[in-house]
């Protein structure tokens, strides 16, 4: 590097070099020498704020009406700082303060140079489970997070626990994620976080995702997942004698597959995303009476949902969510949600959703919502990248 100094400095014009006649080449290369040794030796020019982390918050502001009645609903400020913490690792923490009050939601840290394609991800973390479940809401692309989301997973995959992950040396992208968590699910009210409980009270997830161009215009991304819990209890005294966690483990199985239509000509103005995924629940339920196991019941949740690109500012789409009853597999809601989402600009959103619900209980009674949803970000307030 040095040599490559030198010899730029030597070639300058011949008048540059006029100024100093007589002088030998072995003078000049010396007095070259010494200033760049002083340029080598100067301190680097950097701001005070260098090391300061990356900011940002998200404001989320909805208004709903459904059946007669409306209400005004600020659901979250949600505050991110992110930043490098050594060579290694980087950390983050997204805080959410709402109706309910303030909440930590994520704080994680995460390895950056492991040997082996390897990847570590620990402390409050949105589990790799699905896809739409580890976004937060004002990154989804309806205004209500899907029933079948909220009822099987306990809405976002937040998680207290460890993941690794491994990416494949394929000419596709390709991981795999191992996970082991206190719980899966923000309102998942099966374990408390607080309470300390033996190895085979933990859930355990495993993941496999891919990802592929399908040419210049389209491309698909497919993912498997499943969460288990071998063992769970209430409250173990409840009937003395009988134990609560027998034949109590808990599977969660999904998949997911996600397709994108992105012209290389044209891609600012047209394109489109179709998303859908399905869950499995297989448990054995337990009696809100008595605290007791009930029956095991094996039930089916899932979504589908499509979002178009109509010029740079419009992103028209419509859902259609189906969600069995975890204690009765045969009781069935369904959801129909049709939306229109705009840009105002790349910090400011507003979008305007109509839903219909109905269920097939002999007196179910069916509802429907209008909401209106108002979102800003302030900063440097990022997940990841979303709409790739």
């Amino acid at each position: 590097m040095r040599f490559l100094l030198l010899i730029a400095l030597l070639s300058l014009p011949a008048a540059a070099r006029a100024e100093e006649p007589g002088q030998s080449a072995e003078a000049r290369i010396k007095s070259l020498e010494d200033r760049l040794s002083k340029l080598e030796g100067a301190p680097a020019k950097t701001s005070l704020s260098a090391f300061n982390p990356a900011m940002g918050a998200a404001l989320d502001l909805t208004y709903g009406h459904t059946n007669g009645q409306s209400n005004f609903n600020f659901r979250a400020a949600e505050i991110n700082i992110e930043s490098p913490i050594d060579p290694f690792l980087k950390g983050w923490i997204v805080m959410t303060g709402s109706q309910g009050g303030v909440s930590l939601e994520e704080a994680a840290m995460q390895t950056t140079a492991l040997p082996y394609n390897l990847t570590v991800t620990g402390g409050r973390l949105f589990a790799s489970f699905g896809r739409l479940a580890h976004f937060h809401d004002h990154e989804l692309p309806v205004i209500d997070r899907p029933r079948s989301l909220d009822t099987y997973i306990g809405g976002e995959t937040q998680a207290d626990g460890v993941e690794v992950s491994y990416l494949f040396p394929t000419p596709f992208y390709l991981t795999a994620t191992g996970g082991t968590y206190n719980k899966l699910g923000a309102s998942n009210a099966r374990a408390d976080n607080a309470v300390s409980r033996p190895m085979n009270n933990f859930t355990y997830l495993g993941r496999l995702a891919a990802y592929t161009d399908l040419g210049d215009d389209h491309s698909v991304e497919l993912g498997v997942s499943e969460a288990w819990t071998p063992k769970r209890f209430v409250n173990e005294t409840a009937v003395p004698g009988i134990s609560t966690r027998k034949n109590t483990w808990r599977s969660l199985a999904g998949a997911d597959l996600t397709y994108r239509w992105q012209p290389s000509s044209g891609g600012l103005y047209k394109g489109a995303i179709w998303g859908t995924e399905v869950m499995q629940n297989n448990e054995r339920r337990f009696d809100a009476a008595t605290n007791l196991p009930a029956d095991r019941v094996r039930s089916y949740a899932g979504f589908s949902y499509i979002q178009l690109k109509v010029g740079t500012r419009f992103h028209p789409g419509a859902m259609i969510d189906l969600t069995e009853d975890l204690d009765a597999a045969k009781t069935l809601t369904r959801t129909f949600t049709g939306f229109l989402t705009y840009d105002v600009t790349e910090f400011q959103r507003l979008r305007l959703s109509f839903a219909r619900t109905t269920d097939n209980r002999p007196a179910g009674l069916g509802s429907n919502t209008v909401a209106l949803q108002w979102t800003g970000v302030l900063g440097h307030h990022v997940h990841g990248f979303r709409d790739r």
